[in-house]
């Protein structure tokens, strides 16, 4: 026995040294060696729609308070070919609501374009599109008819944080009471008609082409409590549903958004449900799939093409993805994912490449794992100071950066004009946004280096006009060599890393190209 548990150890030592010798010659292959990425169209996944970001909270200072020329170049950064090109746009609809100056941010609440004082206690005046008054809002309507101008937005997502206050049970537009309903149920056809009629005023007041796809959200992250124990802590507008209702609500809405498109000869489409995260899915309260389940109950379920959800939280998390992503596979294959919010949810904005990366391997994962069809950033702009040089918070891709309005308002204080600013996120949504085209299919990009032990990530897309998008993402400090299967002629190179920005260059393709370290590079082949 001892001679036998000898020998076993011996084997087992043996076996561990060349298993360790194998990952050390292993490692020192892909970490200085070359990576060969195989693109193979024959292998497809989802069809892209887009990239976008929400007008929400800030347009309405900017838009009532910035010069022309900022805003501008603002909306430019953002829609233009210049700048993102971003080809969504998320329009927020207010809740309206008196308790908005006791949130820590005024701004975190929204003008309604319903007349309150129009509402004489019958909720049949919300259907009545004369009891509302589409010259409000005009701050942010200002910048969304910029956008438009652009002639890049094709898709265009109106959502709602909240129900008009007048149909919520506690007449505000967040909730008071942890986990509670907060819109009343006999309030369910009132609000889809408060909802129809804001945006088909809005898509006729602008002569919005049936080019542009509509899509109506009225619910955003319904499973958080949306309330507090404490007083006066609500901090922005939003409405908790229980599954049972959320999927009673979505059943009058779509009856009632299916008679309006017959009647309108319009063709709006429900956005559902705006889930706070796709980590839910293996939560105990309030679970992804107890909604899931709940929505099967009823006859729009079988007309649903997509499902949008959050990724906060999630960040850079291969296994929640992958969870996620298994789960729909099994159960909705024929539901498409759309990631309609994400930020970083950090104080202090960091502008260096650390963080470029960190958001593109969140982008990245999503449209790799999730098969996301869109990908949707939260807010498209926030205001900072401009003595700081930055925001205070990681949640927008442009910052307009103002001066206090106490030092601005001192007497002989010197002016300082108004600035715009970016991190290296914005870069980074660059790499994806500028290239990969609305109705481009992501293919399959696999690489030799099967285990990730050299810090490259990629995804890669074909659009429609035959060119080849493969988008890099190096984490290592080390300039990686790859070789790329698929012969391609031209290749058209453009990098973010430390010390550039969308630096493009163009040559032909010899099989063998360099990825430098800490950026991310987006090639496009042409044969």
């Amino acid at each position: 026995m001892k001679k036998k548990s000898l020998a076993t150890i011996v084997a087992i030592l043996c076996v561990a040294v060349l298993v360790g010798a194998w990952f050390g010659i292993y490692a020192l292959a892909v970490n200085f060696g070359t990576t060969t990425i195989t693109l193979d169209t024959s292998k497809t996944y989802q069809t892209m729609n887009g990239f976008g970001a929400s007008s929400a909270w800030n347009y309405q200072e900017m838009g009532r308070k910035a010069n022309d020329d900022t805003i501008k170049q603002a909306i430019e950064m953002l829609y233009g070919d210049s700048g993102l090109g971003l080809n969504t746009f998320r329009y927020n609809v207010g809740a309206g609501g008196e308790e908005v100056d006791t949130y820590e941010d005024p701004l975190r609440g929204a003008e309604s374009f319903f007349v309150k004082e129009n509402f004489n206690g019958e909720y049949s005046a919300f259907s009545d599109p004369s009891n509302y008054d589409f010259t409000r809002d005009e701050a942010v309507r200002k910048m969304f008819e910029k956008a438009l101008a652009t002639g890049n937005i094709k898709q265009i997502v109106f959502f709602a944080n909240s129900p008009h206050y007048l149909m919520t049970l506690n007449q505000k537009t967040h909730g008071e009471t942890p986990y509670v309903n907060n819109l009343k149920e006999e309030c369910y056809e009132a609000f889809s008609d408060y909802m129809l009629v804001i945006v088909d005023a809005l898509c006729k007041k602008y002569n919005i082409g049936n080019d542009v796809k509509i899509f109506i959200s009225p619910v955003n992250e319904p499973q958080w409590k949306w309330g507090d124990d404490r007083e006066n802590k609500a901090t922005q507008e939003g409405c908790h549903y229980d599954p049972v209702a959320l999927a009673k609500f979505y059943d009058v809405f779509y009856k009632k958004l299916t008679e309006f498109n017959k009647a309108n000869s319009t063709d709006y489409i429900m956005d559902i449900f705006e889930s706070g995260n796709y980590k839910m899915i293996l939560s105990k309260r309030t679970n992804f799939n107890e909604y899931m389940t709940e929505f099967e109950k009823y006859d729009y379920f079988k007309d649903l093409t997509h499902i949008s959800v959050h990724s906060y939280g999630a960040d850079m998390s291969k296994y929640y993805r992958n969870v996620f992503a298994d789960y729909m596979e099994k159960y909705y294959p024929q539901i498409n994912v759309t990631v309609s919010e994400y930020c970083t949810l950090e104080w202090e904005v960091d502008k260096t490449m650390n963080m470029g990366l960190h958001f593109g391997k969140v982008v990245m994962r999503d449209l790799a794992i999730l098969n996301a069809t869109d990908w949707q950033h939260w807010l498209s702009i926030a205001i900072g100071n401009v003595d700081k040089g930055v925001g205070d918070y990681e949640d927008a891709f442009v910052y307009w950066l103002t001066e206090k309005e106490e030092e601005h308002n001192k007497e002989g204080h010197e002016h300082k004009d108004d600035v715009l600013d970016v991190s290296k996120r914005y870069y980074v949504m660059g790499q994806f946004s500028k290239y990969v085209q609305q109705g481009s299919v992501r293919i399959k990009s696999g690489y030799s280096d099967f285990m990730q032990m050299n810090g490259l990530e990629c995804v890669a897309f074909e659009n429609p006009d035959g060119s080849i998008v493969l988008i890099t993402l190096n984490d290592s400090d080390r300039v990686r060599n790859i070789k790329i299967k698929g012969g391609y002629a031209h290749v058209k190179e453009i990098v973010t890393n430390d010390d550039e920005n969308w630096k493009i260059s163009e040559y032909e393709n010899n099989g063998s190209l360099q990825i430098s370290g800490n950026s991310v590079t987006t090639f496009v082949f042409t044969k």
